[in-house]
């Protein structure tokens, strides 16, 4: 017969286990900053690891009983408590709860309690072992969510708007009761189901194409439109986010009702059929509180007829009033829909132009372009019974935002304007602000200086060399520089945006990607550089176009460079639109061997709902966070997230900007294989660039 072992050799046991599995925990609780526990159930014995007794505040290497361990949980939890860690002791049933401890220096703590079974090889229970965590950080960044949530639901009641959010999918995730009230319906019928399920008399119509177009194109939206299966007139207001799009409305019927009345009267010119004085001032009032709303600027022209008097004395009133309804005619040519050409009164007619943009740059540089289609439109002579007549126009430009003052403080600015035009000359444009009209017209000779670069070839590459951290080179990334006859070597910070928005980023781009992929057919053709892989900014322009796959294509077949050494870098921006259309293109370039990598990443508007099934390469982290690490900020955390998020989905970790040895040792320790930056090489000129790769360098190390 076995000898079965004596009580005093069974305490012996169970105290070497109890010493064995306490140093395993104490060591799993420095690596993982987890605390650890078991009960061992021979002796009834809880044992705690440092973690765990800092916090319950007691002293380190404290051993209790279950029962005595119990007591630190408080009446509402001990019930619970109890039954979990004795559900588990009985019947080996695993648990994860969150609940609340009273420490022995008298705090409530909140905690994660993780406990599973350990048995033996005959499945007797030996004892329980699990984790804590101290969660009372997470706990109370809840409850402030949760009275943030609370705070908005009751602030979005209490407006007088309706109020309602569709996701980016079109379903209905929120209504108020306002909304609920002007749509008819309630929320438990429409939440959670497609707007346009629920509303499908809209699809098609003004509603169905305002949305869409602040979906697609990311910008507000806000109208005036009367839908008909509810007989309701509504003035609205939309917003889109990553999320999805946030719809304010009001009720404008009665007001509705009540114009239609007066309207054509009280609000129109009847010589010309243009919005008068009265309307434009309406209308000038509530461009003015929009601004202030949604801080978007806008623009207001002052045009004055130069000879009108002298027509006006020669030829008649009569044939004065034909020339207004001729002048008005063209005006409405130049503009857009939701632009306002009204006659001020006489010869002055006022154009009002909103949604110019996001910057005061940016509505000057439309309202300048809209002063240019007014000269332009009175180039050709007016045909007045018969009689060609010339008319010449003095313009005056405004910008305003929510914090220009009243209607009267803008129409004074304009008209102070129109007569700096009168002043030099006539038929000219003056803007009221000379700072902001000097800053536009080096935004137009820049324009005009970038299309004569195109035609001219003053444009360059420069190449920034890119490196494992073992020091082998894996390629280069193409930057574009531009060699200005005048100014020299302009940077892309300075050209690139204003490329963007004229459409000129298109032949630039594909010239960059011709050339660079020319470069990488030399490199192709010598076993020294054959490795190497070229880096090409694509910017969303390009991308979302529709050829973008074939001119992809058409360059690889022309160039000769091979597709498995050619990476394509993407924004985060670029990604927001149409990502089921962005990745079947990923896909078909991926399928001839084209990398990608996600530029500057962090910075921007990623969302893991759809990162992960990017057929991404590698993520580059921007040179803000490398250069935060060693600052007060979060650059460190971030590092160190952006590389296991790489890890996780398969993908390199590419550090921009390295500098220092200190930062290159930083982004070594946390896992990035490979970086870019001055420690590396600036960027460099094509003969620079052979003389670097031809360069012996010796294996890098991290410098401590």
């Amino acid at each position: 017969m076995q000898a079965t072992p004596s009580a005093s050799a069974t305490y012996s046991i169970s105290q070497r286990r109890l010493l064995q599995s306490a140093a395993l925990l104490q060591t799993a609780g420095r690596i993982a900053r987890l605390g650890g526990w078991m009960i061992d159930v021979a002796t009834d014995r809880v044992l705690w690891s440092d973690e765990v007794c800092d916090i319950h505040e007691v002293p380190h290497g404290t051993v209790l009983t279950l029962e005595q361990a119990m007591r630190y949980y408080p009446p509402g939890w001990h019930a619970k408590a109890e039954q979990l860690y004795a559900r588990c002791l009985r019947e080996g049933a695993p648990f994860d709860e969150e609940m609340q401890i009273l420490t022995s220096g008298g705090r409530v703590v909140w905690v994660r309690a993780i406990g599973e079974a350990v048995r033996d090889a005959d499945g007797a229970l030996l004892q329980v072992q699990g984790a804590c965590q101290d969660i009372s950080d997470k706990k109370a960044l809840e409850f402030s969510a949760s009275q943030l949530s609370e705070r908005l639901t009751t602030t979005l009641e209490s407006i007088t708007d309706a109020f309602l959010m569709v996701d980016r999918d079109w379903t209905l995730t929120y209504l108020n009761s306002e909304a609920e009230r002007l749509l008819q319906c309630t929320r438990e019928n429409v939440v959670g189901v497609n707007v346009w399920t629920s509303f499908p008399e809209a699809v098609g119509g003004p509603y169905y194409r305002a949305y869409h177009k602040a979906m697609e194109t990311n910008t507000s939206v806000s109208f005036e439109e009367y839908y008909e299966p509810l007989d309701l007139w509504t003035e609205i207001r939309a917003y889109p986010s990553q999320e999805g799009l946030a719809i304010y409305f009001l009720d404008i019927s009665q007001r509705k009702a009540s114009e239609a009345e007066i309207h054509a009267l009280a609000f129109y010119d009847k010589l010309t059929g243009l919005p008068n004085r009265q309307l434009l001032l309406n209308r000038v009032e509530h461009a003015l509180e929009l601004c202030r709303r949604v801080a978007r600027p806008g623009a207001l022209l002052v045009i004055d007829l130069d000879n009108f008097k002298a027509i006006n004395d020669t030829r008649g009133h009569d044939k004065g009033d034909i020339l207004l309804q001729l002048v008005a005619g063209r005006l409405r040519g130049v503009v857009r829909d939701s632009d306002t050409v009204a006659r001020f009164g006489g010869d002055e007619f006022v154009i009002l132009l909103e949604d110019l943009g996001v910057t005061d740059v940016e509505a000057a540089a439309g309202a300048q372009a809209i002063g240019g289609k007014v000269l332009a439109a009175f180039g050709a002579p007016f045909d007045i019974a018969g009689v060609a007549e010339y008319s010449t126009p003095s313009v005056g430009i405004t910008i305003f935002d929510g914090g220009s003052g009243s209607v009267d403080d803008v129409l004074k600015r304009a008209d102070m304007a129109m007569y700096q035009s009168k002043a030099g000359g006539r038929n000219g444009i003056s803007f009221f602000d000379p700072d902001m009209q000097a800053r536009v017209s080096a935004r137009v000779a820049l324009e005009a200086d970038l299309r004569q670069a195109l035609a001219h070839q003053e444009f360059v590459l420069h190449y920034q060399p890119q490196a494992a951290v073992d020091g082998r080179l894996c390629g280069a990334e193409a930057l574009v520089r531009w060699q200005h006859p005048r100014r020299g070597l302009v940077p892309p910070s300075e050209f690139i945006a204003i490329a963007e928005e004229t459409g000129l980023i298109i032949p630039l781009g594909r010239w960059v990607m011709e050339t660079a992929c020319r470069q990488l057919a030399r490199w192709g053709a010598s076993r020294a550089t054959d490795m190497l892989e070229m880096a090409v900014n694509v910017s969303a322009y390009q991308f979302h176009r529709a050829d973008f796959v074939e001119t992809v294509l058409a360059v690889l077949r022309e160039s000769g460079a091979r597709p498995s050494r050619l990476k394509l870098e993407l924004t985060e921006s670029l990604l927001l639109k149409d990502v089921d259309g962005t990745i079947e293109k990923m896909k078909r370039l991926k399928q001839i061997g084209v990398g990608f990598a996600l530029d500057d990443f962090g910075t921007g508007y990623s969302s893991l709902s759809y990162l992960h099934r990017l057929p991404l390469d590698q993520l580059k982290i921007d040179h803000t966070f490398i250069w935060d690490a060693f600052r007060e900020g979060h650059g460190a955390a971030i590092v160190r997230i952006i590389v296991a998020l790489g890890k996780a989905l398969k993908m390199t970790v590419l550090a921009e900007g390295v500098e220092t040895d200190s930062q290159f040792s930083f982004i070594v320790a946390e896992g990035c294989q490979a970086y870019q930056g001055y420690l590396l090489s600036k960027p460099l000129p094509e003969a620079a660039l052979a003389e670097f790769i031809a360069r012996p360098r010796a294996p890098a190390r991290p410098r401590m």
